[in-house]
């Protein structure tokens, strides 16, 4: 079950795509991009591009299980609610 919810959530593109489609409509988006593009250019250019690739892989790969701890909460908080609503 964890393989199929992996697969359907994380290894799909349509959703990253529909994500990606949600975050470009809610306002101030666009400016937190700019925003972080600008400090990401300065970081790289202190740094160099190898270390700030490799902090950008661990912070990516670290902020992916909390990101999946926090959905799983939401998930079972819905499984309670609906288990509730079950006559």
């Amino acid at each position: 079950m964890q393989k199929l919810l992996t697969e359907l959530f994380w290894g799909n593109e349509e959703l990253h795509h529909a994500a990606a489609e949600r975050c470009k409509a809610l306002p101030g988006y666009w400016d937190a991009q700019l925003e972080y593009d600008k400090v990401a250019e300065e970081v790289q250019a202190l740094i160099g591009f190898e270390l700030y690739d490799q902090f950008l892989m661990r912070l990516n790969q670290y902020s992916g299980y909390e990101t999946r701890a926090y959905y799983s909460l939401g998930l079972n908080l819905r499984q309670d609610i609906l288990q509730l609503l079950d006559p």
